[in-house]
């Protein structure tokens, strides 16, 4: 199990803890604001990377032999959605009694990814257009744009362990993605 991984889901099931609350005072310090999630069902972004080329591998698949080494990274992704981590964060969220819901594993959803040119889902061949958004999962990044969430779809991508920061965890010398035994 990825121990950084699964440390964010279960903090995050949990449904407890505090933000930083911009102050209304440009002068004074954010505050911290407790919260409790009555939340009884998560929503995970897993298999958008593997469908729609979220993954650093996957530009690098396109550097290397264009859109062949792309669809072929792809298609392999796709491949081991089953087998990859869905027992893991359903375990840590059920720990608090939490559903996890993944709507990118939709089969009609799954589908039309599949179906679609890789070009169209993300196109490294042009790095950042107009738009601003990155070549990375796009089509997700410009519906986002169309749907009014700009702040949304030039976000730049952090996979969670980084985001929730659990990759630099202090213990010695252990990662964040040291595997337990």
């Amino acid at each position: 199990m990825d121990f950084s991984i699964a440390c964010a889901l279960y903090f995050a099931a949990r449904g407890q803890g505090s933000v930083r609350s911009e102050s209304p005072d440009l002068d004074s310090e954010p505050s911290p604001v407790s919260y409790t999630s009555p939340a009884r069902v998560l929503l995970s972004g897993f298999g958008a990377d593997e469908l729609f080329g979220g993954y650093s591998r996957h530009a690098a698949a396109f550097q290397q032999d264009r859109y062949t080494g792309l669809v072929k990274e792809l298609l392999r992704d796709v491949s081991r959605l089953a087998e990859r981590n869905l027992g893991r964060d359903d375990r840590v969220m059920a720990h608090w009694g939490k559903e996890v819901r993944f709507p990118f594993l939709d089969e009609r959803l799954v589908k039309w990814a599949i179906a679609t040119p890789a070009w169209q889902k993300c196109d490294f061949e042009r790095e950042e257009e107009k738009s601003g958004v990155e070549a990375a999962k796009r089509v997700l990044r410009l519906l986002a744009m169309e749907l009014g969430m700009e702040g949304v779809a030039k976000e730049k991508k952090r996979a969670i362990q980084f985001g929730s920061r659990t990759a630099k965890m202090e213990s010695g010398r252990d990662k964040g993605t040291a595997l337990l035994s």
